[in-house]
C-alpha cells in the first residue's frame, strides 16, 4: 500500500541523490484532503481546540469553526460543499459586519442586489432554479451555491470568497517575530538531524533506544516545519531555502522555450508586475510570496481581503486555480517555488499512464526544470518536455529551476534535493 507523506518546507532526513538511495524521513504533519461526498451515515470526524476555539471537519467536506470568549461576542462559521451544492453559514458580532459587507459589495456588486433595514441579498435566478443567493444580516450571514448549474468559474469564485470571509469573520495571525522564528526552525532542524543520525547510530545497540530517539526526531521535525511555516508568513526564510536559493541549478533561464508548455514564466511575469504594480515590491527586491487558504502574504505584509481576491484572479486566469498553498522565493536571478497541493500518488499513476514512468520498480531521476525535462542525464526535445509539463500542470505541480522527481526502489519525492535533505514531498512505494 502506497503511504503518501506530504512536506511543506521541511528538509526530510536521508534522502541522496547518488545512486538513488533512501532514508525514510519523519512524518510531516499531512495536509488534509478535499474528499468527496460520504456515503456512509457515520463519518470520522476530526476536532482541533483551544480554550477559544474550536474547529471541526469532517468526511463530508464540512468545516466549522466556534470561537467563544471573543471580545464582542461569540462566531460560528461553517462551509459544507458537495458535488451538488457549496453551503456557507456564520453567525457574528455586530463589528465584524462593516467588513463583511464591504468584502461582499466589492465582490458581488450591487446589480442582482435587493437590501431593506434588515438585510442585503444577492440572488441570481437560473431557468428552472436559483443558482446562488447572498443573505447578509448585522450578525448573521447565508450563502448558497447551486452547483450543478453554476459555472466553474462561479464556483472558484465563492469557494475564494468563502475563504476569504472566514478570515474576516473568525481573525488571523498577526505578523510573528520572523528572524527569531527564522533561528528557532533551523535549531529544531538541525536538531532533528542530530537526533536521527543518533538514532541510526544506536539502532543496532538498542533498538528501543533508537526508536525513542527517532521519535524525537520526528517530532523537532514537526517543530521546524511549523516555526518555518509562520516564519515564511512574516517574510522570513529558513536556512534550508537560503541554500536552494544559492544553488547554481535555482537560477531563472534567461530565455524561455515556447515549446515546452511550461506555464509558470507567463504566471511569474505577471504575478512580479502586478505586486509592482500595487506598490507591494520593489524592482530588484527580493520576494517571499506566500498563497494559502489563510490568506496571501509578501514579505511579511498580509493582503487585505481586496487585493486577496484579485491575486485570486490572477492565478485563475493564468491556470492555477486549483493550487491554493504556494510559496514563491525570488532573490536575485534565483527563484524557488514550493507548493504542496499535489497528490503525489497520483502524480505516480498519471505518469505511468502517459508513458513516462514504467510500471514497477524502475530508478530514474528527473530534472524538471520547465524550461527543459532531464531524464537520467538525457535532455528531452522541447516535445519531450512538453508532455512531461501537460501531466504535471494537470496534476498541479509546478515545475521549476533546480526541481527534481525522484524515483527509487521503494519510493519517489518531488522538490529541491541537494546534499542529503529534500524540501519537497516525499512517498513510500511499498
Amino acid at each position: 500500500m502506497k503511504t503518501l507523506r506530504n512536506i511543506l518546507v521541511l528538509a526530510v532526513l536521508g534522502i541522496t541523490t547518488t545512486g538513488i538511495a533512501q532514508t525514510l524521513p519523519p512524518t510531516p504533519p499531512a495536509k488534509p484532503a478535499r474528499p468527496a461526498r460520504a456515503a456512509a451515515p457515520a463519518t470520522p470526524v476530526n476536532v482541533y481546540e483551544d480554550a477559544s476555539t474550536r474547529v471541526t471537519t469532517n468526511s463530508s467536506n464540512r468545516s466549522v469553526i466556534t470561537q467563544t470568549g471573543n471580545k464582542g461576542g461569540n462566531i460560528s462559521f461553517s462551509v459544507s460543499s458537495s458535488n451538488d451544492e457549496y453551503r456557507l453559514k456564520s453567525k457574528f458580532p455586530n463589528r465584524c459586519y462593516p467588513e463583511v459587507k464591504e468584502f461582499l459589495l466589492q465582490e458581488m456588486g450591487t446589480k442582482n442586489m435587493q437590501s431593506s433595514a434588515k438585510s442585503m441579498v444577492w440572488s441570481l435566478e437560473g431557468d428552472d432554479n436559483t443558482v446562488y443567493e447572498i443573505e447578509l444580516q448585522e450578525r448573521k450571514l447565508d450563502i448558497e451555491l447551486d452547483k450543478e448549474i453554476a459555472s466553474p468559474e462561479l464556483i472558484s469564485k465563492f469557494e475564494d470568497m468563502g475563504i476569504i470571509l472566514r478570515t474576516l469573520i473568525s481573525g488571523g495571525s498577526e505578523r510573528q517575530e520572523v528572524a527569531r522564528l527564522e533561528r528557532e526552525a533551523d535549531r529544531a532542524q538541525r536538531d532533528a538531524e542530530r537526533m536521527q543520525r543518533e538514532a541510526e547510530r544506536l539502532e543496532a545497540m538498542s533498538v528501543r533506544e533508537a526508536e525513542r530517539l527517532s521519535r524525537e526526531a520526528e517530532r523537532l521535525s514537526r517543530e521546524a516545519y511549523k516555526l518555518s511555516l509562520i516564519s515564511k508568513r512574516g517574510g522570513g526564510i529558513d536556512g534550508y531555502v537560503r541554500e536552494v536559493l544559492q544553488h547554481q541549478s535555482t537560477v531563472y533561464p534567461s530565455k524561455i522555450s515556447k515549446g515546452t508548455g511550461w506555464k509558470w514564466p507567463a504566471m511569474q511575469e505577471a504575478l512580479l508586475n502586478k505586486l509592482m504594480e500595487d506598490g507591494f515590491l520593489k524592482k530588484g527586491e527580493e520576494l517571499v510570496f506566500v498563497k494559502e487558504d489563510s490568506g496571501m502574504y509578501v514579505n511579511g505584509d498580509k493582503m487585505n481581503p481586496a487585493s486577496w481576491s484579485s491575486y485570486n484572479s490572477l492565478f485563475r486566469k493564468n491556470g492555477y486555480a486549483s493550487i491554493d498553498d504556494v510559496s514563491f522565493y525570488k532573490k536575485e536571478n534565483h527563484i524557488a517555488v514550493i507548493n504542496a497541493t499535489f497528490d503525489l500518488e497520483d502524480l505516480h499513476d498519471n505518469l505511468v499512464r502517459n508513458g513516462l514512468l514504467k510500471k514497477g520498480n524502475e530508478q530514474i531521476k528527473v530534472d524538471i526544470n520547465g524550461n527543459s525535462i532531464v531524464v537520467n542525464g538525457k535532455k528531452l526535445s522541447d516535445a519531450g518536455a512538453a508532455r512531461w509539463n501537460a501531466v504535471l500542470h494537470t496534476n498541479l505541480v509546478i515545475p521549476a529551476p533546480g526541481k527534481t522527481l525522484i524515483v527509487g526502489s521503494n519510493f519517489m519525492s518531488l522538490g529541491y534535493s541537494f546534499g542529503k535533505n529534500t524540501l519537497g514531498t516525499w512517498m513510500s512505494l511499498d
